[in-house]
């Protein structure tokens, strides 16, 4: 089945238009601060560690 080329171009840009506006309004929410990164365990120092 032959597809329209200008068919699929006008869906990319509705589709693109419409991830903009999302992208506006959910810029303009105030955001809620990420959490903070757990930290990264420290390696080990232990001679005989069977990790290494």
């Amino acid at each position: 089945m032959p597809v329209d080329p200008f068919a699929v171009l006008q869906a990319l840009l509705r589709a693109e238009a419409s991830r903009s506006q999302r992208a506006d309004r959910l810029a303009s929410e105030p955001a809620t601060p990420a959490p903070e990164p757990a930290p990264a365990p420290e390696p080990s120092t232990h001679r005989d560690d069977p990790t290494r």
